[in-house]
């Protein structure tokens, strides 16, 4: 009897109080409450990677084709159409001339790429285009930029559409004609100085979603 009354009072003694374990119940709490904003903000910082990724790959392509094109960016569905046409139609274009292979570089943040090229749809794309644009035009006018934003060429201000943007309004993919891409993020909803204010040659050039 004497030795279980000594082994329960060494268990006593070698055992946590209550408040003691409340207190290390608050500290793992307190940890893992500092740790969670920080991975959300590196798998976020991880997915503006991919986006600025494909994002060049997808601008490079556009680039080598106009180089091959006098500089001329594909303006409509025919490279050699000098008419500017629906963002979409430029898309169908590039595949049907086998510039583009797989659906899946069009797609962005929460943008499902296209089963096939055959069934290529605004909804899978996340990019808007500055068509109109040649190679010759001023280096930091975007080719390409994350859809849903008010840009406009000759407008330093871009404000991204939380309801349209795949980025909602936190900021933007962008690629540029002097070949370089890096994602914008918003200062309460808005990227000032994104865009240069000199504009394309071509005064018919636009930003346009695809449709």
């Amino acid at each position: 009897m004497r030795k279980i009354l000594q082994n329960l009072k060494k268990l006593k003694a070698n055992s946590f109080t209550l408040v003691e374990l409340l207190v290390v119940i608050s500290i793992i709490g307190l940890l893992a409450g500092l740790a969670v904003p920080a991975i959300s903000g590196g798998l976020e910082k991880a997915k503006q990677g991919v986006d600025v990724s494909n994002l060049r790959q997808l601008g490079i392509m556009f680039f080598s084709e106009a180089n091959d094109n006098n500089g001329v960016y594909r303006r409509n569905t025919e490279l050699t159409n000098t008419n500017i046409g629906a963002t979409l139609d430029v898309i169908k274009g590039m595949f049907a001339d086998k510039v583009l292979t797989s659906p899946k570089i069009l797609s962005g943040n929460g943008v499902v790429p296209a089963t096939t090229t055959n069934n290529i749809a605004a909804a899978n794309i996340a990019w808007a285009y500055g068509n109109g644009c040649d190679t010759s035009d001023d280096g930091e006018i975007p080719i390409l930029i994350s859809k849903g934003t008010d840009a406009t060429f000759g407008t330093a201000d871009v404000t991204p559409d939380k309801t349209k943007c795949p980025w909602k309004d936190k900021g933007v993919a962008m690629y540029y004609i002097g070949n370089s891409a890096a994602f914008k993020k918003a200062s309460a909803g808005k990227i000032a100085g994104a865009l240069p204010t000199n504009k394309p040659a071509n005064t018919s050039a636009k930003i346009a979603d695809p449709q």
